[in-house]
C-alpha cells in the first residue's frame, strides 16, 4: 500500500463528508449496550469447555523398515511397530532408536508474500543470487563467493505507476500471486512481472486516525467495471544480460498469472484468464525468443476454476492436469509437445489432490470426495495408461493423512468424520487393511459432558439438492426446553465451512444458544452445478439455503424460531445483512463484520467471476445488493468494521448506514480506528455476543455504577434498559 499526501487524496467536502459518517457512527454507539465477554452471562462455562481432542486416534510420524518387514509409527508420545504383514503392535521399548526418517529430494522452493502481496527478495535454487524487488525494479545482488561480484540491475525503467518484479493487491488476494520473480531450475534465468497499474483508479483510507496527524493510504483497487492493471512477463538472461519480453497476447483486459518454469528449463509456463474468467490457457513460452503457443484450454458457460492444479512426472515432458470440462475436477495426461495424451478420470465427483504417483509400476494415487457423504474424501488409483482405476478405501467417512512407503507397497491413513473419532489403519497399495494402528478414542465428548456435534443433512431452498452442515448443542442440552438459535454463516464462493473432520465445538453454545453451520449452494467441493447455483446472483441461492437450514431446524420442538441470529464476517458478513434483509420472519437479529453491502464496491477479480460486470448485470447487481434492500429492515443489526481495511473497504458499511440513518432506522455500529480486514479486537466478539444475548432477552446492561443485570440461560430474560431504543424480544 503506497502513502500519498493527504492533500492530494482527499479533497475538503470527502473530508467533511468521512467525518459525520464517524461521528453519526458514534451517535448510533452512544447508547449501545455491550461488556466484555468475561462479562456476560454462561461466560465461564464458555472458558471452562475443554477440546474433545480431535488428535486423539492420529499418529504424529511414521517410519519404514522395508528391509525388517515393519513399520514404526508414533503415537501418544511412544514409538510403536507393527509387521507389514500385519501381526499385533508392539510398544518399542524406551530409548530404541526407530528407523531413520525416507530420504525426501530436495526441492527448491520460493520464499512468498504474505496475504495479497508479493515477496520482495527470491533466492535462486543455486544460491548464488537474489533477486530484489527495489525501487519498482528488479536487481540481481550476488550471494556467496566470489565476493566480488557486482549487482545486476535486470530492469531500470520502472516507474510507481509501471513497475518490474511485482504485481498489486487484487493480484495477491484473487489471484493468489504471493511470487512475482522466478527463477529457472537451473539459475541461469529469472522471469519477472512487467505490471503496469497506470490505469488502475486508486481508493484512499484514513491512517492515523487515534493520532493528531491523520495519513491518506492510497492504493490502486479496480472495482467490477473499472480498468485492470496491464500484467505482462519479461524473461533475464544472466550470462548474456538480454531482457526479453514475453508474448503474452494483445488483450489489455486479461489476466496473467500463475507462472512455473518446465522442469528441464526448456519453457516457462502460464496461465492466461480472459476477464470474464469463462476461459482460461495454459500457455508455454520459448524463454529465448519470447514466443509463446497455447497448450490446454478450458472454458466454462459461468466462471472458470483459475488455477487448476498441475504436476510433472519424472521426464520432465508429460505432466498431470486436473480438468473440470465434465462438471467436475478429474486428471488428464498431458505431454508439453504431443499435447493430451488421455483423459484418465472421467468420474460424476471432484477429484482433489494427488497422494502419490509411482511411475514404476504405472499407478498414480489421488483422493476424491467419492463418498455417499460428498464431503468424505477417498483413496483412488488409476493406471498411467488409463486401463484401471480403483478406489481402494471403502466406509463412509473421511479419510487422510495418507503417509506411503517408499517401496510404494503400503500405505497409513487416517479415518474419521463429524461424530467418529479418529483412528489410523496400515493398509496395502490395492486397499486391504493389514493392521489397526490405532483405536478410535471411546466417546471423548460424553467424557467432558459434551454432545456430539450433530452432522446435518439439509434439503435446499430449491427443493431437491442435499446439503451439509453441522449442529452444536451446549452441555446441559435438554431437548424439553426451548433454544435459541445462532447461525454462524460465511457461505461465499471458493470457501467451504464444514469440515468432516472430527474434534470441532462451539464453547459459545455455553452461552445458552445452539450454533448451526451449513456450505450453502454456491460453495465449493461439490461440482460445478452446485458452484454455479449463484452465478450472476450472489445473495440469492446462497441465502434461500442459510433460511431454509433455519426452516428445518425450527421444526424441531427444542429450537426458538423467535429468536434466531445469523452473524458473519466479510462475505459471511453479506450473508448475515441479506438474511435479515430477504426473511425477516426467519432471522431477527443479524451481526455483520466487515461486509461488502453492495457488489460494484469490491474488487474486479473476485467480483466479475461470479457476477460478470455491472454493465453486464446490473439486475443482478441491485438484487444482490444489501444496500438496496436496507429500508425494509425490520430486525436487529450491528455492523462492526476496521476503519483500514483494504480488503473489503469501510465505504461499505459507511453506505448502509448512511440509508438507515437517513430513513430513521435504528441500528447498531462499532468501527475499529485502526484494524484492518481481520479487525482483531477483543472488543469485538464481546460487542457481537453481547448484541446477540441482548435481543435474546438473555441480558441487559444495568446503569452506570451498578452491576450488570444478567439471568443465566435457562432463566426467564433480564428486563430491557430504558434507554435502549430497541426492546430485547422474548422469548416463548
Amino acid at each position: 500500500m503506497k502513502i500519498t499526501p493527504f492533500y492530494r487524496a482527499l479533497n475538503s467536502t470527502a473530508l467533511r463528508m468521512l467525518l459525520c459518517t464517524i461521528a453519526a457512527s458514534s451517535a448510533c454507539r452512544a447508547h449501545a449496550q455491550w461488556v466484555p465477554f468475561d462479562s456476560l452471562p454462561g461466560a465461564q462455562r464458555v472458558s471452562a469447555i475443554e477440546s474433545p481432542g480431535g488428535s486423539a486416534g492420529r499418529v504424529s510420524d511414521v517410519r519404514w523398515d522395508i528391509p525388517g518387514g515393519r513399520v514404526w509409527f508414533q503415537y501418544a508420545g511412544k514409538w510403536k511397530s507393527v509387521a507389514l504383514s500385519g501381526d499385533a503392535t508392539v510398544t518399542v521399548p524406551e530409548g530404541t532408536e526407530p528407523p531413520a526418517a525416507a530420504a525426501r529430494p530436495q526441492t527448491y522452493r520460493a520464499p512468498k508474500g504474505g496475504r495479497a502481496k508479493q515477496a520482495t527478495r527470491v533466492p535462486s535454487p543455486d544460491g548464488a543470487w537474489n533477486a530484489v524487488f527495489q525501487d519498482f525494479n528488479v536487481l540481481l545482488e550476488p550471494e556467496g563467493e566470489p565476493a566480488n561480484r557486482a549487482a545486476i540491475h535486470a530492469t531500470d525503467n520502472g516507474t510507481n505507476k509501471h513497475w518490474f518484479g511485482s504485481a498489486d493487491w487484487v493480484y495477491g488476494e484473487e489471484l493468489d500471486q504471493n511470487s512475482a520473480m522466478w527463477w529457472s531450475p537451473d539459475s541461469k534465468l529469472i522471469a519477472y512481472y512487467d505490471f503496469d497499474e497506470s490505469p488502475v483508479k486508486e481508493y484512499v483510507l484514513l491512517g492515523g486516525l487515534t493520532t493528531t496527524r491523520t495519513r491518506a493510504l492510497s492504493a490502486g483497487y479496480p472495482k467490477p467495471g473499472d480498468q485492470n492493471p496491464i500484467a505482462k512477463l519479461e524473461i533475464y538472461n544472466l550470462a548474456t544480460g538480454k531482457r526479453t519480453p514475453i508474448d503474452v497476447g494483445s488483450d489489455p483486459e486479461q489476466y496473467v498469472y500463475g507462472v512455473e518454469w518446465t522442469p528441464k528449463c526448456d519453457a516457462l509456463l502460464w496461465f492466461r484468464c480472459n476477464r470474464r474468467q469463462d476461459t482460461l490457457q495454459l500457455m508455454a513460452t520459448d524463454p529465448v525468443t519470447g514466443a509463446s503457443r497455447t497448450l490446454i484450454t478450458e472454458k466454462q458457460s459461468t466462471w472458470q476454476k483459475n488455477s487448476p492444479a498441475l504436476q510433472f512426472l519424472a521426464d520432465g515432458s508429460r505432466f498431470l492436469w486436473e480438468s473440470e470440462s465434465n462438471g467436475f475436477s478429474n486428471w488428464e495426461l498431458w505431454d508439453l509437445n504431443k499435447g493430451k495424451l488421455l483423459r484418465l478420470t472421467d468420474d460424476p465427483w471432484v477429484s482433489e489432490s494427488i497422494v502419490n504417483i509411482d511411475e514404476a509400476s504405472g499407478w498414480m494415487y489421488y483422493s476424491a470426495r467419492s463418498s455417499k457423504t460428498g464431503i468424505n474424501s477417498q483413496l483412488h488409483r488409476v493406471q498411467l495408461d488409463g486401463s484401471r482405476r480403483e478406489r481402494l478405501t471403502t466406509e463412509d467417512l473421511h479419510y487422510s493423512s495418507f503417509l506411503v512407503a517408499p517401496d510404494n507397497a503400503h500405505f497409513v491413513a487416517t479415518k474419521q468424520f463429524v461424530d467418529v473419532p479418529p483412528s489410523a489403519s496400515l493398509y496395502t497399495m490395492d486397499g486391504k487393511e493389514v493392521a489397526q494402528l490405532t483405536k478410535p478414542a471411546a466417546d471423548p465428548y460424553g467424557k467432558k459432558g459434551m454432545p456430539k456435534p450433530e452432522f446435518l443433512r439439509v434439503t435446499a431452498a430449491d427443493g431437491k439438492t442435499e446439503l451439509y452442515g453441522i449442529l452444536y448443542k451446549p452441555k446441559d442440552f435438554d431437548p424439553s426446553r426451548s433454544y435459541p438459535l445462532v447461525v454462524d454463516a460465511y457461505g461465499g464462493p471458493l470457501i467451504a465451512t464444514v469440515s468432516p473432520r472430527f474434534g470441532s465445538y462451539e464453547a459459545q453454545t455455553e452461552l445458552g444458544v445452539l450454533i448451526a453451520k451449513v456450505d450453502n449452494r454456491g460453495t465449493p467441493g461439490r461440482g460445478k452445478a452446485f458452484e454455479d447455483a449463484t452465478y450472476m446472483k450472489l445473495g440469492g441461492a446462497d441465502v434461500d439455503d442459510q433460511a431454509q437450514l433455519v426452516k428445518e431446524l425450527s421444526k424441531r420442538p427444542y429450537v426458538d424460531s423467535k429468536r434466531v441470529a445469523i452473524m458473519g464476517h466479510s462475505y459471511g458478513g453479506y450473508m448475515a445483512l441479506m438474511a435479515v434483509l430477504r426473511y425477516p420472519q426467519t432471522f431477527q437479529v443479524a451481526v455483520a463484520g466487515a461486509p461488502p453491502t453492495d457488489w460494484r464496491q469490491y474488487d474486479t477479480i473476485y467480483t466479475e467471476r461470479a457476477m460478470r460486470t455491472p454493465q453486464e448485470n446490473a439486475e443482478g447487481y441491485d438484487a444482490g445488493s444489501a444496500v438496496k434492500l436496507a429500508t425494509t429492515l425490520k430486525g436487529r443489526v450491528l455492523l462492526l468494521h476496521g476503519m483500514v481495511d483494504d480488503n473489503v473497504h469501510p465505504s461499505n458499511t459507511f453506505a448502509i448506514a448512511q440509508v438507515w440513518q437517513a430513513s430513521n432506522i435504528p441500528f447498531e455500529m462499532m468501527l475499529f480506528p485502526n484494524a484492518d480486514h481481520g479487525i482483531g479486537s477483543p472488543a469485538y466478539e464481546s460487542a457481537k455476543w453481547s448484541f446477540i444475548l441482548r435481543n435474546f432477552g438473555m441480558w441487559s446492561q444495568a446503569p452506570l455504577g451498578a452491576p450488570a443485570a444478567g439471568a443465566e440461560p435457562a432463566a426467564a430474560a433480564a428486563a430491557p434498559d430504558a434507554g435502549n431504543a430497541a426492546k430485547p424480544m422474548k422469548p416463548e
